[in-house]
């Protein structure tokens, strides 16, 4: 028994679900069918045909097909939109009769993990076409918000050198976190207010700022990896950064301002308490305008309590930053080994101490489902998935692991390891027979099958 669609099919939706990318995928999951969307539902649901509303009791959302119909609600906006999506993963093709059709099934579902978050770093190797399937991808993985970090590729109006002469528009950019939006994924501003001031990594040598203008150097310290946050006129800037990002990235509850690997700031009690009170200071002001403010753990930790695992500070410094940052303050617990016998012990800590904690492992499956373990026997606050240069090797895994946080039980599925993946890219946007369009990355490289 089934719903079997018209050849033209008639689907309400939420007067807000008003996005292109929402007939698009809709389409791609129908090789290429017209819908006939009607935006006039005032509530948090989707109906077609002469459907039969079912209850959702706790869930976050409902799906309910029956022969002659289809019924989709959610607790909010983007809980339907999950739903949504869920049903677009159930519909099926009778190549027999040439017809679509979903089987007959009444589905409620809740996330494992309430926050559900990938980070990914807009760098100037990243193409516009591969982070909107990305973002899409990741809505259909269920993730419930995407960081983005913007590695000079995107242009500020308050100072030209922060991003390259070839870096994305804010209007670029604007329309990928419109679609973000519409598939109820809310999108994280980020942007590094200590170390990585150069909005670039160690590895490579590059600096934003220094190698358009050498002139700005009065801006940084250490060789301008870290801001000096002694001048009135950065932090004026990083304040001036943070709106026009909240600006472009649309409404929310929260902003990541990185603050990792900050050597100069580990070795001086001093810097440690002028750190904290300036921390505590953007803490406010984010919070002022109705968002919580995410920051890298690194700092706050001492290796001689904890050897082996992320710490850089040295004791007095992590005591101090831990006793005076606001505990309003989000500590993303940046670990990627998976390998210790007591997984995750920093996070542990760093709940202790009255903090809200993510654990953010890499594309190590076993990193993924430790970070995920430790934040269900926990309690802590939810996962940050991070990509960083691997993207185009991990991608897989970033998939899932959003699948995993969302279902523990999907955990240890080799098919949604390897195979699935590959599928959620197809649908998130094809690829029409360019090759370098398909799956995730350009070259037929890397380990694995």
């Amino acid at each position: 028994m089934s719903y079997i669609l018209e050849t033209t099919p008639t689907i309400n939706m939420p007067l807000i679900a008003d996005n292109s990318v929402i007939e698009e995928l809709m389409q791609n999951y129908t090789y290429g069918a017209k819908w006939n969307i009607i935006r006039n539902l005032k509530s948090n649901c989707i109906t077609m045909g002469n459907y039969k509303e079912s209850n959702r009791g706790n869930a976050e959302f409902v799906i309910n097909v029956t022969d002659d119909g289809v019924y989709i609600e959610g607790c909010d906006y983007s809980a339907t939109m999950r739903g949504f999506l869920t049903f677009l993963e159930k519909i099926k093709y009778s190549a027999n009769e040439e017809y679509f059709y979903i089987e007959n099934c009444c589905i409620t579902e809740n996330p494992s993990i309430a926050f559900r978050c990938v980070h990914l770093c807009i760098f100037p190797e990243t193409k516009l076409d591969f982070l909107k399937k990305c973002v899409r991808s990741c809505a259909i993985a269920k993730y419930s918000h995407i960081i983005f970090e913007f590695w000079g590729m995107l242009k500020y109006d308050c100072m030209k050198e922060l991003s390259w002469p070839f870096a994305y528009s804010k209007e670029e950019i604007k329309k990928i976190v419109s679609e973000a939006n519409a598939l109820g994924v809310e999108i994280i501003p980020m942007f590094n207010h200590l170390g990585h001031a150069s909005a670039c990594r160690e590895i490579n040598g590059k600096h934003v700022v220094l190698d358009q203008n050498p002139q700005m150097e009065y801006l940084f310290e250490s060789y301008g990896w870290v801001w000096n946050l002694k001048r009135d006129d950065v932090r004026s800037l990083l304040s001036k950064v943070r709106e026009e990002l909240i600006d472009i990235c649309g409404e929310g509850k929260y902003f990541h301002i990185g603050c990792d690997e900050a050597y100069s700031y580990a070795h001086n009690t001093k810097n440690a308490e002028e750190l904290a009170e300036y921390l505590n200071t953007v803490c406010a002001d984010l919070l002022s305008k109705g968002r919580r403010m995410i920051m890298w753990h690194d700092m706050l930790l001492s290796p001689d309590e904890f050897k082996g695992y992320v710490a850089f500070s040295d004791k007095d410094v992590s005591e101090t930053l831990l006793e005076k940052l606001n505990k309003k303050i989000i500590i993303a617990d940046w670990e990627y080994h998976g390998e210790f016998e007591c997984s995750w012990k920093t996070s542990k800590e760093l709940k202790k101490h009255g903090f809200d904690v993510l654990c953010c492992p890499w594309y190590q499956i076993s990193n993924i489902h430790e970070a995920i373990e430790t934040v269900l026997s926990n309690g802590l606050y939810g996962v940050i998935i991070t990509t960083w240069n691997t993207l185009q090797c991990g991608f897989r895994e970033m998939i899932y692991a959003g699948a995993c946080a969302y279902d523990k039980k999907v955990m240890g599925d080799m098919e949604m390891q390897r195979i699935y993946c590959a599928h959620v890219a197809r649908k998130a946007l094809p690829a029409y027979g360019e090759y370098e369009k398909c799956g995730w990355s350009e070259k037929m490289t890397g380990p694995g099958l």
